[in-house]
């Protein structure tokens, strides 16, 4: 079983194996506070990893600490798994988005919005930042005390993160909540998957610059010529193993909708694209 990784006396940082996408193998649960306790992506759904994070909590309730929070980024499968049952069992709230408690199969207690505060004890608060674009009730939450930024799938420490518009992706708002939590300058990221990001600002700035170079690959595919999803891959994505298409396809339909959105892009009746 992982170790807590002590990013702070009061932000720790423990990954549990989830069935997320590969090369990823693990989500990250962040517990936050000292003796109230948020908990943050609890998300795995084995059992063994359960009781891993079980045995950590009830070490920590032992010396005097109360679980008062569980909170989730968003409403994916790999990032919910372990968020209700826990919720149940430390008779604590579950805090989410309002986009997210209308997709996910529990309840959620407390619905949050860009801004609100959660403070828990020794000057450690969790605000929340609405950051949509890979879902649409996506939320980052920053930790005030220590700059610590929880960024569930805005980033990745580990593989890349998928804008899906068939699931409410939007490339649009994704780089604009790319650039949005660039503004709060966090000290440090915890991405929902893979290690701790220590250079938040040049992540999010290679992460801007990575989709606006791969707008430039899809409008130059147009410009050759492409006019069919099969034709505009192949131009665009020709850097990329072919065994993962399939995914890229999903971006590519979303850096298409974004030039649509924009006027730059018209999507014709029988399926073609072509620039205006």
């Amino acid at each position: 079983m992982a170790e807590p990784e002590v990013l702070d006396p009061g932000v720790w940082r423990v990954p549990y194996e989830t069935p997320t996408l590969p090369p990823a193998t693990a989500t990250n649960t962040l517990i936050v506070g000292t003796r109230r306790l948020a908990v943050v992506e609890p998300a795995t759904p084995y059992a063994t990893e359960r009781a891993a994070l079980d045995a950590l909590l009830t070490e920590r309730a032992a010396a005097g600490a109360e679980i008062v929070a569980v909170l989730v980024t968003h409403h994916h499968g790999d990032h919910i798994g372990y968020a209700f049952e826990l919720a149940q069992r430390w008779r604590a709230p579950i805090y989410a988005h309002s986009l997210t408690a209308a997709r996910v199969d529990f309840p959620v207690d407390v619905t949050l919005a860009d801004g609100d505060r959660l403070e828990l004890d020794d000057g450690y608060v969790l605000r929340a930042l609405f950051t949509p674009g890979h879902a649409p009730g996506h939320l980052v939450y920053c930790e005030e005390r220590t700059g610590i930024a929880y960024a569930g799938d805005l980033v990745a420490g580990i593989g890349t993160i998928l804008i899906d518009p068939a699931d409410g992706g939007d490339m649009s708002a994704y780089l604009d909540s790319l650039a949005r939590l660039g503004t709060a300058r966090p000290t440090a990221l915890v991405p929902s998957h893979g290690p701790v990001i220590a250079a938040p600002q040049e992540c999010l700035e290679r992460y801007i610059t990575h989709r606006r170079q791969r707008e430039g690959r899809v409008l130059a595919a147009l410009n050759a010529g492409a006019t069919r999803m099969p034709e505009l891959l192949a131009g665009a994505y020709s850097d990329t193993p072919r065994e993962i298409w399939w995914l890229a396809e999903r971006s590519l339909d979303a850096h298409l909708r974004k030039l649509e959105g924009e006027g730059r892009v018209r999507r014709e009746p029988d399926g073609q694209f072509v620039l205006t």
